[in-house]
This record gives structure tokens, C-alpha cells and sequence, in this order.
């Protein structure tokens, strides 16, 4: 069958006009991406910025530290209950309220430990919520050539929260001076101001935008706005809109797909239906816990005490890392969709592999030999540490959160994606506790991850599909041919 005009029309055009022929669908994602930001810059304020030195440094403070990801464990539990049931304004905005509501005792208590843990716990559910939704509605919306820039809106969001975040925290400790005065703003009130304004930016963003999932259309027979839907978001072409039409029959019709592929009187072995069923859920959530290494509070604290002596940081230098994962978050979302996602995440995973092995080789020399930090040139090594980042933030983790988006059918997609976010913040918890309790040297850390690195690249390589430019119902058949 030759290929329509319009696809081959389609890879010529620039990252830039695409972005402007589908900008209907990137302002689906508006509301969810002020709430990325939000979540970021909360996120930041735990483990970038760490809140040790506005508590003291006990118990208390690592379950501060720990309350964003009880909350985002929380939240995605929460979506799996009503997201593609409902509309996607009810998370979009559920998770703006909860984002006032932090901001709010933010601003009326910002020295009070519980309200701390209150409002991290409201952001993290925000995060929980808004994630689940905005990977169904986005992979749902998106043309198969943009998708993956179009969900890479998460990670680029997120990360620039974490910007703001600790950018806007060094500028406030320079500026302001060393006596304290009575009267002046405490540096939480101001956090709580932009929790509070984005979270209310969202809401008005929810509410502004009312285009929905073609699939949620579809599932509730409401064809006249099916079609009025597609048009919003795909243009004028009648040709595009039959085929884009065909393609969410095609892909609702398999919504159970165990079900859709298994014939009755095909005898197929037990290991195989499991197989079909489990297999994709954990090579996703495989590389998608891989990804959560590279921003946890272990290779954080490492960074600063490297950047201390390596970039000459007359404070904490977390703002350097940070604008790493922004700019390899960035990166990624522009190449993602034009060289396709096996192919970046394994070779990102292999570059990252052999990067954090040489690190790891360096911090094991120092605790053998017990040397000081300024016995060797610690420059290099914190360069290479944010070129491991900015490898991991663009090539691991936006493949990983695109395949997470492309993976599963329609019926049992909000669960499992719920079910991989929760697993993923026990990931994080588990690190956090291992970070406070001390159990495991940076080194080990270091070469615990390299090794990873080249048994998931292998993994990816071997088994993960390759999915550019393919529509959803294709990347079913791809994911559920079991090796």
C-alpha cells in the first residue's frame, strides 16, 4: 500500500511549524505543564534544595524529605480510580487546588514542620495525578510524529521547576543581608506564592481548554464531538480525519487486547498470556527505576560535595545539575520523535554507563586511599557527573516515559501506569532511607549503577520496540510479541 501524502508531507516540515500545525494538542497539555513546574520546584525544595538547613537535621527532616513521594505514590493511586472515566479536567484541576492548598500554608506557616509536610504531601499528589492523566491524554491527543515531543512536556517542565527552584534560592541568600530583620519575607513565603499561583494558573487552564481524548469521545458514543475533536486537533484534511477516525475505532476496539488477540479455540499456553500481560509492564518499569537513579538524593549529595572543590561553589552548586537535566530533558524532546527511542535510550544507556563507572572509579580511590578531595582534579569528574545527567534526563528517562504512555491498551492503561509511578516512588523512599541510614558508599552507588547501565541498554536493545511514528494501536502489536 503506498504511503499517503500526507505522512510523506509530514517529516519535512520543522520542529517548529509542527509545533504550530499542532498546537491545539500541545495546549492540551498546558495545564498539566504548570503543574509540572509546581511539582518541580517542590520536588527541588526536597532533594535539590535540601530543607536541612531550614529544620533540624533528625527524623523529622527525612520525613519532610520523604513527603513528596508518600504524596505522588498517593495521587497515583488516586488517578487510577476515575482517569479515563472522566474528564481530564477533573485531575488538571484536583491537582491545582491541592497546589493552593500547599501554597497557602506555605505563606501562613512557612517555620511550621507540619504544615512543611503537609503542603509536600498536597504537591506530591498534585504530581501523582496530573502524571497519570497527562500521559493517557497526551499519548491520545498526539500525532504519531509529535507524541514524543508532545509527553516530553513532563520531564522539561518538571525540571524546569527544579530550576526555578534553586536558582531563585541562591539569588534570594546572595542577595538578602546577613542581619535578619523582623519584618522581611520568609523564603518559604515566597515558595508558597508561586505554589499558589501556578496551582490557580492550572485551574484557569483546565477550565479554558475543553477539547478531550478522542478515545474518551469514542467510548461514550458521543460521535458529533469525536469529529468536531479531531478537526480541533488535526486540521482541516478530510482525508487525515477519516484516517485519524479509523484509527481510534481501530485502537477502542482493542481496549482488552488480551481478549482482542487471544481467539477462543486458539489453544495458547498459559506462560505466554502472562507473558503478553506482565512483560511490557516490567521492562517499562525497569527503565523507568533505572532513570530514577540519576535523581536521587545519593547522586545528588555526591554532586555537591564534588562541585565544592571541583566548580569552587561558595553554596550549594545544585543549580548546575539542575539546568543539566533541563537541558538534556530539552534535547531529548527534539530528537526522540526524529531518531526513535530504542535507539537514543541504548545508546544513551551505554554512554551513561562507561561516564559513571569512571566517576565511581574515582570515588573508590579516594575512600581506599583516604586522600582529600584536593589531592585530584575534581573539575573533571563534576563535568562528567553533569554529562551523566544530561545523558540520563534526555536519552533514558523520555524514552521511558513515552514507552510508559505507548505500552498498554486503553482498559488497563491508568493502572498500570499508576502501578509503575507508586513502584517508582518506593524506589525513591528506599534510596532516601539508604542515604540517611548510610548504607552504601558513593562508590558502590556509582558502579551499582554503571552495571545497570549496561545490562538495561542491553535490554532495550534486545527487547524494547521501536516505536517512532507508529499510532497506538500499532505500538500494541509491537509490545506484546513476547521474545
Amino acid at each position: 500500500m503506498p504511503m499517503l501524502p500526507t505522512i510523506e508531507e509530514e517529516a519535512k516540515l520543522s520542529w517548529l511549524r509542527l509545533m504550530w500545525k499542532y498546537r491545539q494538542q500541545f495546549q492540551s497539555m498546558a495545564s498539566a505543564s504548570i503543574v509540572f513546574v509546581g511539582c518541580g520546584m517542590r520536588l527541588a525544595w526536597s532533594i535539590f534544595d535540601t530543607p536541612a538547613g531550614k529544620f533540624l537535621n533528625n527524623n523529622n527532616t527525612h520525613n519532610l524529605m520523604m513527603s513528596w513521594f508518600i504524596g505522588a505514590a498517593l495521587g497515583a493511586l488516586l488517578a487510577a480510580l476515575f482517569v479515563q472515566r472522566v474528564t481530564k479536567n477533573v485531575a488538571y484541576t484536583s491537582s491545582g487546588f491541592l497546589m493552593i492548598m500547599a501554597g497557602i500554608l506555605n505563606i501562613a506557616l512557612p517555620q511550621h514542620f507540619l504544615a512543611a509536610c503537609y503542603s509536600s504531601v498536597s504537591v506530591g499528589a498534585a504530581y501523582g495525578l496530573t502524571q497519570i492523566q497527562a500521559l493517557v491524554t497526551g499519548s491520545e491527543v498526539a500525532h504519531k510524529s509529535i507524541r514524543g515531543m508532545l509527553l516530553s512536556c513532563e520531564k522539561v517542565f518538571l525540571w524546569l521547576g527544579v530550576c526555578v527552584q534553586v536558582f531563585y534560592t541562591r539569588v534570594w541568600h546572595n542577595l538578602r543581608p546577613l542581619d535578619s530583620q523582623g519584618y522581611e519575607m520568609h523564603i518559604d513565603q515566597l515558595h508558597g506564592i508561586a505554589m499558589a499561583g501556578l496551582g490557580l494558573g492550572a485551574v484557569i487552564l483546565a477550565l479554558a481548554h475543553r477539547l478531550e481524548s478522542p478515545l474518551l469521545l469514542l467510548h461514550q458514543e458521543r460521535d458529533m464531538a469525536l469529529g468536531d475533536t479531531l478537526k480541533a486537533l488535526h486540521g482541516q484534511s478530510t482525508t487525515e480525519l477519516v484516517r485519524l477516525r479509523e484509527d481510534c475505532r481501530q485502537l477502542h476496539s482493542a481496549r482488552d487486547w488480551e481478549r482482542f488477540v487471544e481467539e477462543p479455540e486458539e489453544a495458547i499456553a498459559g506462560w505466554k498470556i502472562w507473558a503478553r500481560r506482565f512483560l511490557p509492564f516490567l521492562k517499562v518499569l525497569l527503565l523507568r527505576c533505572f532513570a530514577t537513579l540519576a535523581v536521587s538524593l545519593s547522586y545528588n549529595r555526591a554532586f555537591v560535595v564534588v562541585s565544592w572543590h571541583g566548580l569552587e561553589c561558595d553554596m550549594n552548586c545544585m543549580y548546575w545539575l539542575a539546568f543539566a537535566g533541563l537541558g538534556g530533558s530539552i534535547l531529548g524532546a527534539f530528537v526522540v520523535d526524529r531518531q526513535g527511542r530504542r535507539k537514543l535510550c541504548s545508546l544513551s544507556l551505554f554512554l551513561a554507563g562507561i561516564v559513571i563507572v569512571m566517576v565511581g572509579g574515582v570515588f573508590e580511590h579516594l575512600e581506599s586511599v583516604k586522600r582529600t578531595f584536593y589531592d585530584i582534579n575534581l573539575l573533571a569528574i563534576a563535568l562528567l557527573m553533569l554529562l551523566f545527567e544530561v545523558i540520563v534526563a534526555g536519552g533514558v528517562a523520555l524514552p521511558a516515559l513515552i514507552y510508559t504512555a505507548e505500552a498498554f491498551s486503553i482498559a488497563h492503561k491508568a493502572r498500570c501506569l499508576a502501578g509503575i509511578l507508586v513502584l517508582e516512588q518506593l524506589l525513591h523512599l528506599g534510596l532516601l532511607v539508604a542515604t540517611f541510614e548510610h548504607c552504601i558508599t558513593v562508590s558502590v552507588f556509582f558502579f551499582t549503577i554503571g552495571g545497570l547501565s549496561f545490562i538495561v541498554g542491553l535490554m532495550v536493545f534486545m527487547l524494547m520496540p521501536e516505536t517512532r511514528q507508529l499510532t497506538l494501536y500499532e505500538c500494541l502489536f509491537k509490545f506484546k510479541k513476547v521474545p
